[in-house]
């Protein structure tokens, strides 16, 4: 018998829903398990994670959830009636998940599991570790295994979680992970697999993922796994795109590269960067982990968009006019395909098409031009940035010199830097309505209001006017009466 540690133990049954999950299983004749990925975590970390998964023994899931809810204040959400799986969701972000045992049967249910670091089982009554497969000493040893070929394929979403399991083992350690070749193998015979799962589903484990930090060791050996390009197919072509005198990798690799650079990058950026990326996007998506999914796409409209021209200095040279906009077309049937939602399909196109513009500005810049550069990217300023931040470090080929190349670096950061500075001015609110807009100017509605609102906020932000009063007569002189003709 292998015995939890007693701060392990203690920080188990210290927690009252846990108490209670256990005692609800006792008065009807069972018994609840701790088991996989809660388990997996506890052993990390010596505290409980806020999902918690149990095993139930000779009672029944769907009675202890409802009693679960009905006795804590939680909502109940059945999982899969099939296989007898329900989730108790709290409004302080516990999720308690309750499942019938697999033939009412501990090790049979463990031994039917994805890795053997999810493997694992605590007995509450006793504090004993049950861990048939040595989860454990994989976890110790930062090694990512299946528990069988056949657990892995039997639900192929599994191939995807070697990865994001990886990154989480990983997460907050200096030990590089290591994936077992075996399961590995297993994954790059059977990767196009992956598309018999749900899309919501991928989509979950993959943004899961990239909001590890770092996610770039278990992200790197699922690119050289193949299982990224099923994921994202626009990635191949960039394979036949070679290094070039501003880029020292090729175009696949570069795109890598951005990932890694943002995960360290992100270090040297001012405080309100780290803290704004790292807020949840949604509450298992981190704006970081979006962040990276745009490192990712950011140059997929290269490959449709390439052509050379002669260049006085270095003779000829690769172009990519106007990627950022095909790789923004490009990016919605995939983000489409993932069924992500609206809102996050729109960030991440915003990141792929203004990914070039933060190279425009720096600290000599016209103060009215960086301003203009924040309104257009609006809350989503700092994160183009760090995209942007990330990908000039990627790009460091011979035509580059060293104190460009600073200069850019401390240029990106000044944009950071100054986007607190400027951050009450951007949110001053409007000085005029757009109702009285066209009563000035004796305007109708149209695309030329907005126009107009857009110059008179500009106005404001530079200080040329601060009243309402102020702001008519500003119109005036730069419209005179009917809009000049509604700006024709």
């Amino acid at each position: 018998m292998t015995l939890l540690p007693d701060t392990t133990i203690a920080a188990v049954l210290n927690q009252s829903l846990v108490q209670r999950v256990s005692g609800l299983a006792q008065a009807h004749g069972g018994v609840a398990y701790l088991v996989g990925g809660a388990v997996r975590d506890l052993l990390i970390s010596g505290e409980l994670p806020l999902d918690l998964d149990f095993t139930l023994i000779d009672c029944k899931a769907d009675q202890l959830a409802k009693l679960l809810a009905d006795d804590e204040g939680g909502h109940l959400v059945p999982l899969d009636w099939d296989f007898g799986i329900h989730r108790v969701v709290f409004d302080n972000g516990l999720n308690i998940d309750l499942a019938d045992a697999l033939e009412n049967d501990l090790q049979t249910d463990l031994a039917r599991r994805d890795l053997t670091v999810n493997a694992m089982a605590m007995d509450l009554q006793t504090g004993e570790l049950i861990d048939p497969f040595h989860g454990a000493a994989d976890l110790s040893a930062k090694t990512i295994r299946m528990v069988s070929e056949l657990n892995l394929l039997d639900d192929p979403l599994r191939m995807l979680r070697v990865f994001r399991i990886g990154a989480a083992v990983q997460a907050g350690t200096l030990h590089e992970i290591v994936f077992d070749e075996a399961t590995l193998a297993v994954v790059r015979a059977h990767g196009l697999k992956i598309w018999e799962s749900a899309a919501e589903r991928i989509q979950y484990e993959f943004l899961r993922l990239l909001s590890v930090e770092p996610c770039f060791p278990a992200l790197k050996a699922m690119a050289d796994c193949g299982l990224l390009e099923v994921l994202i197919p626009d990635l191949t072509p960039m394979k036949t795109i070679g290094s070039s005198g501003f880029h020292h990798l090729g175009l696949f690799d570069h795109t890598m590269e951005l990932v890694k650079q943002a995960e360290r990058l992100i270090e040297e950026c001012p405080p309100n960067t780290r803290e704004w990326v790292r807020q949840p996007f949604t509450p298992s998506v981190t704006r970081f982990g979006l962040i990276k999914l745009g490192c990712l796409l950011h140059d997929i409209g290269k490959p449709a968009t390439m052509g050379t021209r002669e260049d006085a200095v270095h003779g000829q040279r690769l172009t990519f006019y106007g990627h950022e906009e095909v790789g923004e077309q490009m990016a919605d049937p995939l983000l489409k395909r993932w069924k992500v939602s609206n809102e996050i399909r729109a960030y991440v196109k915003k990141l792929i098409r203004w990914h070039l513009y933060p190279c425009q500005f720096g600290p000599e810049s016209p103060r009215k031009s960086v301003l203009k550069f924040y309104r257009r990217m609006g809350e989503e300023t700092l994160d183009v940035v760090l995209l942007a931040l990330a990908d000039r470090h990627s790009a460091c080929g011979d035509w580059l010199s060293r104190e460009d190349f600073d200069n850019s670096h401390r240029a990106h950061l000044w944009l950071m830097e100054n986007y607190v500075a400027e951050e009450l001015v951007l949110k001053l609110p409007r000085l005029l309505s757009g109702h009285d807009v066209m009563q000035t100017l004796g305007v109708g509605p149209g695309p030329h209001l907005k126009e107009m609102l857009d110059a008179l906020q500009e106005a404001q932000q530079l200080n040329e006017v601060s009243t309402p009063e102020a702001a008519k007569a500003w119109l005036l002189v730069r419209y005179g009466s009917a809009g000049s003709a509604q700006l024709s």
